[in-house]
C-alpha cells in the first residue's frame, strides 16, 4: 500500500468525528419514517469504522484489537451520552455500535478486504502514470 499513512489519517478522522457527532449537542436530522433508522446508523458508522482499519492491518491479532477498540468505543461513547444533559444511555445503541463492528471484522475474510488496498492502486497510479 503506497498511502497508507493517508488512510490511516482519514480513519483517525473519522474516528474523531464519531467522538464529536456523538458528544456534542447538535440537533437531529431527520430522515423520515425509516424504523429503527438511528440503529441503522449506528451499525453504519461502526461498520465503516472497523471495515476501514481492517484493511491497513492485516495480522489477525491487530485485527481483533481493532474489532475490541471500536466495541469498546461505542459502549464508553454510550456511557458518556448518559452523563450529559442533553444526549442518553441506550443500550441498543451499543448493540447497533457492535454488530455493525462485528460485521465488517468477519467480512475482512472475503474480497471486502481490498477496497482500500484498489484505490491505494488507483491513486498512485492517477498520479504516477
Amino acid at each position: 500500500m503506497h498511502y497508507k499513512n493517508l488512510w490511516l489519517a482519514a480513519g483517525v478522522t473519522y474516528v474523531c468525528f464519531i467522538l464529536v457527532a456523538s458528544l456534542t449537542n447538535i440537533p437531529e436530522i431527520e430522515l423520515g419514517k425509516i424504523i429503527h433508522r438511528d440503529k441503522i446508523i449506528h451499525f453504519m458508522l461502526y461498520f465503516i469504522l472497523v471495515g476501514w482499519f481492517v484493511q491497513l492491518y492485516k495480522n489477525k491479532g491487530t485485527r481483533a484489537l481493532i474489532l475490541v477498540s471500536a466495541i469498546t468505543l461505542g459502549m464508553v461513547i454510550e456511557y458518556l451520552q448518559g452523563m450529559t444533559s442533553y444526549r442518553s444511555f441506550d443500550w441498543y445503541d451499543g448493540v447497533a455500535n457492535s454488530l455493525g463492528a462485528c460485521c465488517a471484522f468477519f467480512l475482512a475474510s472475503t474480497s471486502f478486504d481490498s477496497i482500500l488496498n484498489k484505490a491505494d492502486r488507483r491513486l498512485y497510479h492517477f498520479f504516477n502514470d
